[in-house]
């Protein structure tokens, strides 16, 4: 039985897939399905200041060390999850829409009681997916924000968006500002996916509705802004609140988490669908180890639980390495010593699922001390950020505002890039 409060299809943000993503949808034998969609082949990203002096760096799959999966896909999130309910349909699930849990009045593997807005059900496990609602964790009251990560998204769909095309045909482009970023994600032939991520404290300084932070956060991008001269779309924006979160422990006794209703970190690296499915094979697959006798259901739980928790955290790691302008520096300059930039490529295409290789592993640690080395020396080009909001003349909270870290302190030799 699979309850969903929403009616299908509808709307959703997470377009864009990462590499593992096909491998999952492979071994499910949906990708055939997938490919039948409207889509784009995703092989890689490009990255650059929001400012628009530099040309954006190119972040290709294909420079991926080892034998792995180089490309992945987007798509409008409406027609693939409508594929994913088909698909489940057929394969036996009773799927009922705009139905709500009531109540949760008892878990335990092998006796699970809900009250749905229809009426009681009973099951013998329950597997929460139902994203930010986060059911079981509000229920065992184990949902907490994390520190640092309080963002608001502001996004809509247009078409008319200047894409990248030759090389970076289908790349998904990433503007980075000093409290904000920008995506613009290519999602089927005409339409582009286009979104601003705003540090909460900030998000309430720009000085228009929150239906139209978008395009006032557009006009303030230089690059975003050239991106989308032609674009026709919406007057006004959507939002949803992208405060990080977990709601750790994720499994137990008869019940597991799965997605963003274990937890939420960040939206930049794309990780929250390609998480979402691995979670969800993850879990079916410890439940079908219990029913079939190989392993008990505490065991089921607890192995579950580590990989999760590593997930979790490895995700955490890049997303931190992220709001790091000393990190956004290295990762704006090409290539590094050693191969080090190809790794990175492998840490932002998402492949921790199954560990990092030791060749990835000691090259991003490398990456972690040059990042380290060049906040007080200049092992690449110091960048100035751009702040959308002193370029649409409002004032930072204070001289260091931002939610990036690792800003000029005036340190020796350094710029201290502080407003006057």
């Amino acid at each position: 039985l699979v309850v969903d409060k929403d009616s299908f299809p509808r709307f959703r943000i997470g377009e864009s897939m990462l590499p593992h993503a096909n491998r999952l949808l492979t071994d499910l034998g949906l990708m055939d399905r997938v490919e039948e969609l409207p889509h784009v082949v995703k092989k890689g990203l490009e990255i650059s200041f929001g400012d628009g002096r530099r040309d954006p760096v190119a972040i290709p799959f294909a420079r991926m060390l080892g034998d792995t999966i180089k490309q992945t896909f987007n798509v409008r999130r409406s027609v693939f999850d409508q594929m994913l309910v088909d698909e489940a349909t057929k394969a036996g699930a009773v799927c009922r829409f705009e139905e709500r849990v009531e109540s949760i009045e008892h878990i335990a593997h092998g006796d699970v009681r809900l009250r749905l807005s229809s009426g009681p059900v009973r099951a013998n496990w329950i597997i929460d997916a139902s994203g930010q609602a986060c059911v079981l964790g509000r229920h065992f009251k184990t949902r907490r924000l994390l520190d640092g990560y309080r963002n608001i998204s502001y996004f809509e769909h247009f078409e008319g968006v200047r894409r990248p095309d030759g090389d970076r045909t289908g790349f998904a482009t990433l503007a980075m500002c000093r409290e904000s970023w920008f995506w613009m994600i290519p999602i089927d032939e005409r339409t582009t996916s286009v979104g601003v991520v705003v540090d909460d404290a900030h998000a309430k300084r720009i000085p228009v509705p929150a239906s139209q932070r978008l395009a006032w956060c557009i006009e303030q991008c230089p690059l975003v802004a050239d991106r989308m001269k032609d674009a026709t779309g919406p007057t006004t924006n959507q939002v949803v609140g992208d405060f990080s979160y977990t709601c750790e422990p994720f499994a137990g006794d008869g019940w597991f988490m799965v997605g963003d209703a274990a937890a939420f970190i960040d939206p930049v690296w794309s990780t929250g669908v390609t998480l979402g499915i691995d979670t969800g094979v993850a879990s079916a697959r410890r439940i079908i180890e219990v029913d079939e006798g190989r392993r008990s259901a505490a065991s089921a739980a607890n192995t579950y639980g580590k990989r999760v928790a590593r997930l979790r955290a490895g995700f955490l790691g890049l997303i931190s390495n992220f709001y790091d302008h000393s990190f956004r520096e290295l990762l704006v300059s090409g290539h590094g010593p050693m191969n080090v930039d190809a790794a990175v490529v492998n840490m932002l295409a998402g492949e921790i699922f199954e560990g990092v290789p030791f060749g990835v592993r000691w090259r991003w640690e490398l990456m972690r001390w040059l990042r380290e080395a060049n906040r007080h020396r200049k092992v690449v080009e110091w960048i100035r950020p751009h702040s959308i909001l002193q370029s649409g003349g409002v004032s930072l909270p204070s001289p260091r505002s931002g939610v990036i870290r690792g800003l000029r302190r005036g340190e020796r030799g350094r710029p201290s890039w502080q407003p006057s």
